[in-house]
C-alpha cells in the first residue's frame, strides 16, 4: 500500500492537475474573446508560454507519480528481503521431491516446488550431503536462501545492498570457506546464473555497511 505521505503528495498533484485544466480552459475561452482586440494580440504572445508551463506541470506530475511508486516499491522490497528467514519447517519439514534439473536450469530462478525460497535441487543436494549435521545443513540452507534472492528480489541498488547484507549473515553463519563455496557453486551452477550475478553488481553496486543482525536464523 502507498504511504500516507505519498498519498498526500499525490492528492496535491491531482488538485494541481485539476487547476491546470481550468487554466487551459480559460486560455482557450479568452483567446476567442480577445482575438479581435489589442489585448487579443497581446494574448496571442502570452498564451503560448502559459501552455508550455501547463505541459511542463503535467510532465512533472507524471514523473513524480512514477518516482513515488518506485520509492514505495523499493521500500517494500527491502523490508521483505530483511524479513526473509530460514524456518524450522524448512530444516525439519518434509524433504522436497526431486525436480527435473534440466527444466530447472532453463531459467534463472529454477524450480521451487515447496515455495520456501530455496531452489529444490540446491535444497536436496545440501540435505543429502550434510544430513548428519542439522547445524551445518541449517547454515548452508540459509546461505542458499539468501543467494537465491539475487534472482528474485534485486531490481536496483537498494535491493542489491539489502540482499548482500543478508548474504553476509549467511556467510558468517557458515564460517567455513569450503562450505560457502559449495553453496555458491550449487546456486550459481550455470553460466547464465553466474553472468546474472555479475551483471547486477556491475549495474547496481554501491557503498554499504554489513548487517549487525545475528548471523544465524536458526540456533541448534
Amino acid at each position: 500500500m502507498l504511504s500516507t505521505q505519498y498519498k498526500v503528495k499525490f492528492g496535491k498533484c491531482a488538485v494541481g492537475w485539476g487547476r491546470a485544466l481550468q487554466i487551459n480552459r480559460l486560455v482557450v475561452e479568452s483567446s476567442h474573446l480577445m482575438n479581435t482586440s489589442f489585448l487579443g494580440r497581446v494574448w496571442a504572445w502570452v498564451k503560448w508560454p502559459l501552455l508550455v508551463l501547463l505541459v511542463l506541470f503535467v510532465a512533472a506530475c507524471i514523473y513524480y507519480i512514477n518516482l513515488g511508486g518506485h520509492i514505495v516499491r523499493t521500500r517494500e522490497a527491502v523490508a521483505k528481503i530483511h524479513a526473509t528467514r530460514l524456518t524450522h519447517d524448512d530444516l525439519f519439514g518434509p524433504v522436497v521431491a526431486e525436480p527435473n534439473r534440466a527444466e530447472s536450469d532453463k531459467t534463472l530462478v529454477g524450480i521451487d516446488a515447496n515455495k520456501n525460497g530455496i531452489r529444490d535441487d540446491v535444497e536436496l543436494d545440501i540435505y543429502h550431503a550434510h544430513q548428519d549435521s542439522a547445524t551445518i545443513t541449517a547454515a548452508m540452507l540459509q546461505y542458499a536462501l539468501e543467494l537465491q534472492m539475487e534472482f528474485t528480489h534485486v531490481f536496483n541498488s537498494e535491493t542489491l545492498v539489502a540482499v548482500i547484507q543478508e548474504e553476509s549473515r549467511g556467510s558468517l553463519c557458515i564460517s567455513n570457506i569450503a562450505r560457502k563455496e559449495e553453496v555458491w557453486n550449487l546456486v550459481f551452477n550455470t553460466p547464465e546464473r553466474k553472468s546474472y550475478g555479475e551483471e547486477i553488481r556491475k549495474k547496481y553496486m554501491t557503498g554499504y555497511r554489513l548487517s549487525d543482525t545475528a548471523a544465524c536464523d536458526i540456533s541448534i
